[in-house]
């Protein structure tokens, strides 16, 4: 590539005339270096605050046994006991029964997790669809967040008006909503008594490509029946009039900036029924 870039192959000493004449072809030199840039990065161990983070549920395992802890292995247990609580698949069985199969239209996909360490060295699991093997929607799955700009305004509006300003996250939210997309997976070894069985997915589970406007759609429902309404310049500011004063919430996917004088009534409508499981993992800043 360096030779490339200065001019250098005619005064490249190389034994193998092959790589000289890759060199001379720049797609399949381009080619050949992608290539070698992915296996070696798909063999570098990744670390996050210290801590290196396995690629795969082997490895997981792997490195709960060396370390001598179940660090990983809870991370995963949390993550399967949420989507049980969420009610994300549902079990049609073993599919070595041959009474068991997807019902007609129904594609297989995969899955895989992804694995994270949190700052204060907590490990996450997040278990995500292969979205990639799906069909191409025909409708649009644009799913808008609001802009730095009007996160400004909400803040400028709220210190002008005398309202505190909350930052909250919705805990799984994308599993808060209903996917439109008829996928199944075979549960693998994470799944522990349950590897083998068929799992059709009812919830707008991660890497699905619609997951982000099943969610956004599901949010909007909830704030317009606590009297919000979307600005016209900002379709992610809810605003709600107060009589006296205006509350406003931003929404950026799972992310939340309310400005209101009591924004803990706003939090408490929200984790109350019928929004029971919604935004029911708060964090407060």
């Amino acid at each position: 590539d360096y030779a490339m870039q200065h001019d250098l192959i005619n005064k490249w000493e190389c034994k193998s005339i092959k790589l000289k004449e890759l060199a001379e072809k720049s797609k399949n030199m381009l080619r050949l270096i992608h290539r070698v840039k992915i296996t070696s990065h798909a063999g570098t161990p990744v670390y996050m605050y210290g801590v290196q983070v396995p690629r795969s549920h082997r490895e997981a395992m792997e490195m709960d046994m060396k370390n001598r802890d179940r660090l990983w292995s809870n991370s995963e247990g949390l993550e399967l006991e949420q989507l049980e609580e969420y009610e994300v698949f549902e079990d049609l069985g073993h599919e070595s029964n041959p009474t068991v199969r997807a019902p007609e239209g129904y594609k297989k996909i995969s899955y895989h997790m992804v694995f994270a360490v949190k700052h204060d060295g907590r490990r996450k699991s997040r278990l995500v669809a292969g979205g990639h093997l799906t069909e191409v929607p025909t409708e649009s799955v644009y799913s808008s967040v609001v802009s730095l700009r009007g996160v400004r305004i909400v803040i400028f509006l709220a210190e002008l008006n005398g309202l505190k300003i909350w930052q909250t996250d919705v805990g799984n939210a994308y599993l808060e909503a209903k996917t439109d997309e008829k996928v199944y997976v075979i549960a693998g070894p994470e799944f522990g008594e349950k590897e083998g069985h068929v799992f059709i997915i009812k919830k707008a589970l991660y890497g699905l490509k619609s997951s982000g406007l099943r969610w956004h759609e599901r949010f909007a429902d909830i704030l317009r029946n606590m009297k919000f309404f979307p600005c016209k310049a900002e379709p992610d500011i809810w605003i709600r009039d107060m009589d006296d004063h205006y509350e406003y919430i931003a929404v950026y996917t799972d992310d939340l900036t309310i400005a209101s004088r009591n924004p803990q009534a706003i939090i408490d409508v929200l984790k109350a029924k019928p929004n029971r499981s919604l935004c029911c993992n708060f964090i407060r800043f």
